[in-house]
């Protein structure tokens, strides 16, 4: 799992507390896919995209990932069940 952070110039979420957080879980730092963690909805990690055709992403966008809204306590959550997704091959 590889970890793209924006500029962090108006974050709302905690990116690097997040960010932390993903990487305490040993099975998540296997899995071929990147996180791109925006701090606010701009998403300048992303190319101020909300989503990807890249399978193998996850946006996060403040309290968006991929594009659906998701509370900042939720965001780990919903981005450790779409890389559990990328890594068995199903549809995020």
């Amino acid at each position: 799992m590889r970890i793209v952070f924006c500029g962090g110039c108006n974050p709302v979420i905690d990116r690097t507390a997040l960010a932390a957080e993903l990487q305490a879980q040993p099975d998540l730092i296997a899995i071929d896919a990147t996180v791109y963690v925006s701090g606010c909805a701009r998403s300048c990690a992303n190319e101020h995209a909300l989503t990807a055709a890249d399978e193998r992403a996850v946006l996060v966008a403040g309290e968006f990932v991929d594009g659906v809204p998701t509370s900042a306590a939720a965001l780990a959550a919903e981005i450790r069940r779409k890389l559990q997704g990328v890594a068995d091959g199903l549809d995020r």
